[in-house]
Order: structure tokens, then sequence, then C-alpha cells
């Protein structure tokens, strides 16, 4: 009866040759798929920073840069960048913030009639569309601390009418209009889901970038 007789061994020589050279590929052809991943994840989240804060600018819409990975190193790094991340943590992971330096100089002015704990909430202030104090006016409030007269800024707790510690500015009739109010802590809830939004873009990019990867590196092995 005829037969048919495969062996396996004229065609192994070519496939030992074939699985090293995948073997050698696959670490740089994960660390491209770990790398396109990690920088369309950074799109999202900075692109996400436009729907969950109001008005952002751009500081903020440029928040989250990439540490690359290697083929030596598997690990691809999305992450706010240092500034961006004193401000961003908080709303991010929720919970009590820290104070901020123009804080921290304002209360040390007032001579302990503002605990040295406290956070400024604006009151009677001019915001930003992005719902922040500009540097601009801080800068003049700063400079009018100490003077005289119209517009002169007042650091403390205001005699009389129990009114709470703060930062006041007197008006042209001699009164105190509230810039900010010293308040004991200012604590947020999570605001910026950013472990959800990488997670969906890990979950929809990266087996198709993988795969991409891979059959480049198959390619390249034939």
């Amino acid at each position: 009866m005829a037969t048919i007789t495969l062996d396996i061994r004229s065609e192994l020589p070519m496939a030992i040759r074939w699985t090293d050279a995948m073997t050698k590929q696959l670490p740089f052809a994960i660390s491209q798929a770990l790398n396109k991943t990690a920088f369309d994840t950074r799109l999202a989240l900075n692109g996400a920073t436009r729907q969950y804060f109001k008005n952002p600018v751009p500081f903020t819409q440029r928040a989250f840069l990439v540490n690359r990975s290697t083929k030596r190193d598997l690990t691809a790094e999305v992450y706010a960048e240092r500034r961006r991340a004193r401000y961003l943590r908080t709303l991010i992971s929720g919970g009590v913030r820290g104070q901020k330096p123009v804080e921290r100089r304002f209360i040390a002015q007032a001579e302990a009639t503002m605990p040295k704990g406290s956070v400024l909430v604006p009151a009677a202030i001019n915001l930003t569309a992005a719902g922040n104090v500009s540097l601009a006016t801080l800068k003049r409030i700063e400079g009018q601390i100490g003077t005289k007269g119209r517009n002169s800024v007042f650091l403390g707790r205001p005699e009389g009418a129990g009114r709470p510690p703060g930062v006041y500015q007197r008006t042209a009739r001699g009164k105190l209009r509230p810039l900010f109010i010293a308040v004991p802590r200012a604590t947020y809830g999570k605001m910026f889901p950013m472990e959800q939004i990488g997670q969906k873009v890990i979950d929809r990019r990266f087996s198709a970038y993988l795969l991409s990867s891979l059959e480049r590196a198959l390619a390249s092995a034939r």
C-alpha cells in the first residue's frame, strides 16, 4: 500500500532558526506595542482634562508625559509632569489638598491671626475661565499688603462682626471686602478617573499593537 511519510528532521534546522529569530525579536516587539499604547494613553488623558475640568488651561491639557520602554526594560510609564502632579494628585485620588506657596506666604504675614494650617478659599475675587485666581491678581494683592487707603490689603481676622480670618481688601468707603477666607482644610472628591481612562486604552489597543509588532517580526525573521 502506498504511504506518505512525514519527517520533521529536514525542516528542523529552519524551525530552530525561525524560533531563535523570533525569541530575539520578541522583546523589541513587546516594547513597541507598550510604547504605542502608552502614547495613546497620554493622548487620551490629556484630552480628558477638557471633559473633567472646567476650561483647563494649556498647562493642564499637556500634563501627562511618557517614559518609554526598551527591549531590556519592558515597562512604559504614563505620568503627570512634576509641577502638574502637585495639584492633579488630589483631583485624581481625592482627599485634602495641601497649602499652596502663596497661602503659606499670606498666612505667615498674618501675625498669628490665621491658623498656620489653613488654606484660602476664594471669596469676592475675580476668577479666570478655568476657575482659578490668576498669577497677575495674586502678585497685585501681595503688592497691596500693608499699604493704606483704597485697595490696600489686610491679612488676618477683622475686628468685630465675627468675620472669619482671611485676605481682605479695603474699598473706597473703607469697608473690607473678602478676597479669600481661611478654612481649616479643603477636601476634594475624585474628579479625574485617570486609571479608568488608561485601562480602557490598554484594553482596546495593546493586543492589536502587539499582534502587529509580532507580524512584522515574523516577516523579518523569514
